[in-house]
């Protein structure tokens, strides 16, 4: 039960688990790799789900709107190496992912560095709780 609440919170959020996996006492190197298989999955869910979202929106505003500026300016500084390796910091992954989408990143790009982010940032997580409990405990 541990394995598929931490799969189905981590193909939204890859933070949302870490609490569930320490209080339910499930073993935290299975749940770190749910979470960054997980994660990766609800990545590429989101960026492929949302491209009607953004034919939508096109449609609706049109390309030349102050948004689509602004995520110009953006995209050309950090380009979907940084949008993807910064995901889970800015909105998460499933919401950066749909935003990047909607305002013109280029998919396989964004897929590529944003899978790599989610698993970046899932062995970051795992680290710095395997450092604290060690720290806590006081075990060597």
């Amino acid at each position: 039960m541990v394995l598929f609440t931490v799969f189905v919170l981590g193909f939204l959020e890859i933070s949302l688990p870490l609490p569930i996996v320490i209080v339910m006492g499930g073993a935290m190197e299975p749940a770190f790799a749910l979470i960054g298989i997980s994660g990766s999955a609800g990545t590429l869910f989101f960026i492929y789900l949302s491209q009607p979202v953004r034919r939508w929106v096109v449609r609706r505003w049109g390309m030349d709107s102050v948004i689509f500026t602004r995520t110009e300016r953006f995209m050309v500084r950090y380009g979907a190496v940084g949008v993807g390796l910064l995901a889970p910091m800015i909105l998460g992954h499933a919401l950066t992912a749909v935003a990047a989408v909607v305002l013109g990143a280029p998919t396989r790009k964004l897929a590529l560095w944003m899978i790599v982010g989610v698993w970046l940032w899932t062995v970051f997580y795992y680290a710095v709780i395997l450092a604290g409990a060690t720290w806590i405990v006081g075990v060597d």
